[in-house]
């Protein structure tokens, strides 16, 4: 079997998605929204904490949000794709679990980072990218029996995904801002919601975890943008930040 292109019989389409391809194309443009309020969400994020992590720690904080949206993205684009032509692009539909996992680990890894001693100096910490990432690339084209069971992956993403919005909520409340705590604690809860939904095999739903999902990504970006709007963004907003690196530049 060809990992990457085989050609969609005609009762293909049921087989994967269980509808008709109008049906599919609809939901891959309605799959866009959770994905677009996450890269909304993520980078104000990314501009807030530019100036609290040494170079190591935001380079993982950019290249797991990096991974999450595209893992999101290209997932949206193999239904899409598979509604429009026909086409089941495995790639595109294999690499979703992995990709998002580790993106979300990644994410995890930077912000716990940031409030330990490794902030303090520049470390060769964003060394630990690379590897994930070539590690995941190697899985989804590797097609090794060893990796058939997803199950590694989406315990990583629920420790990740959870960790991330746990770390937020800490610094919401280390920054006295209630509100933006709230936010991310809902966010937990309609993340656990949609992970159950998840693996529900049914076309129904499967438009309503999508649905939860842009809850999920709405609360989260709420927090995002509400921790910016009380002053994140200042330098001197937490307590441990990467003054000497950025100085240096």
């Amino acid at each position: 079997m060809n990992l990457f292109l085989l050609e969609a019989t005609e009762d293909s389409f049921e087989s994967v998605y269980q509808n008709t391809p109008w049906a599919i194309v609809l939901q891959s443009i309605y799959d866009l929204l959770p994905i677009g309020l996450f890269l909304v969400g993520a980078v104000v994020l990314l501009r807030c904490l530019y100036n609290k992590m040494v170079k190591g720690n935001y380079a993982l904080l950019a290249a797991g949000s990096i991974m999450v949206f595209a893992a999101g993205f290209l997932k949206a684009l193999h239904k899409f794709i598979l509604g429009v032509s026909g086409y089941n692009y495995l790639i595109l539909d294999k690499q979703f679990t992995p990709t998002q996992s580790v993106g979300f680990a990644l994410i995890l890894v930077a912000f716990i980072g940031m409030f330990t001693s490794y902030n303090k100096k520049y470390t060769k910490v964003q060394a630990i990218a690379l590897p994930a990432i070539l590690f995941t690339i190697f899985m989804e084209t590797g097609n090794l029996p060893v990796f058939e069971s997803s199950l590694p992956f989406i315990i990583l993403m629920i420790v990740g995904a959870a960790g991330m919005l746990g770390m937020l909520i800490y610094i919401a409340i280390r920054r006295k801002d209630v509100m933006s705590a709230i936010f991310f604690g809902l966010a937990i809860i309609f993340m656990v919601m949609m992970g159950y939904l998840s693996t529900r095999n049914s076309w129904t739903m499967t438009w309503v975890a999508i649905s939860v999902n842009i809850c999920y990504q709405a609360l989260f970006m709420a927090g995002a943008l509400r921790l910016q709007k009380k002053g994140l963004a200042a330098e001197d907003s937490l307590s441990r930040v990467a003054k000497e690196e950025n100085k240096a530049e």
